[in-house]
């Protein structure tokens, strides 16, 4: 369930998790930015230039981020995909639409799995100490939880989808 095929130790997989993660940002950060803008301007424009109403705003963003969801899921499936391709570990060599959906769903499914229940500790946790302390403790966890939850998973994707 943890375990890297081919094996690596921490230091490999702090070098692909940071190889795939920059490049997930780099395709989800202006995508969520422009989904975020377009729904201030949809929920202002549907409110005629006035203070726009909540249901207006979530309305909009609701609709607007699903579109941006869906054309991310794609996006973080490349972004993984050219991670792995630069630190040498197996991947399909031309591949499909689909596959590279799959790798986004595989990646975007397992790090909320992951993260979920970390964050909901964290914010318990938070209301009785130290607020910035508990968020440094969720980071490392939650970076332990890519590299040993997130990781293996997308490894074994890419294998499978590589035929290796």
């Amino acid at each position: 369930m943890f375990r890297m095929l081919p094996t690596m130790n921490l230091e490999q997989r702090v070098a692909l998790c940071w190889s795939c993660l920059w490049r997930q940002l780099l395709f989800t950060l202006p995508l969520s930015a422009l989904c975020l803008g377009l729904s201030l301007i949809w929920g202002f424009m549907h409110a005629q230039w006035v203070y726009p109403s909540l249901v207006a705003m979530l309305e909009a963003f609701c609709v607007l981020g699903s579109i941006c969801f869906l054309i991310s899921v794609p996006c973080v499936g490349y972004a993984v995909r050219r991670g792995f391709i630069v630190q040498k570990m197996p991947v399909p060599d031309k591949p499909r639409f689909w596959q590279v959906v799959m790798v986004g769903l595989t990646t975007m499914g397992w790090s909320f799995c992951a993260s979920t229940p970390v964050s909901l500790v964290i914010f318990w946790i938070s209301g009785i100490t130290n607020v910035l302390l508990c968020q440094l403790v969720g980071l490392a966890v939650q970076a332990v939880a890519a590299f040993y939850i997130v990781l293996p998973r997308q490894a074994r994707r890419l294998r499978l989808q590589s035929g290796a």
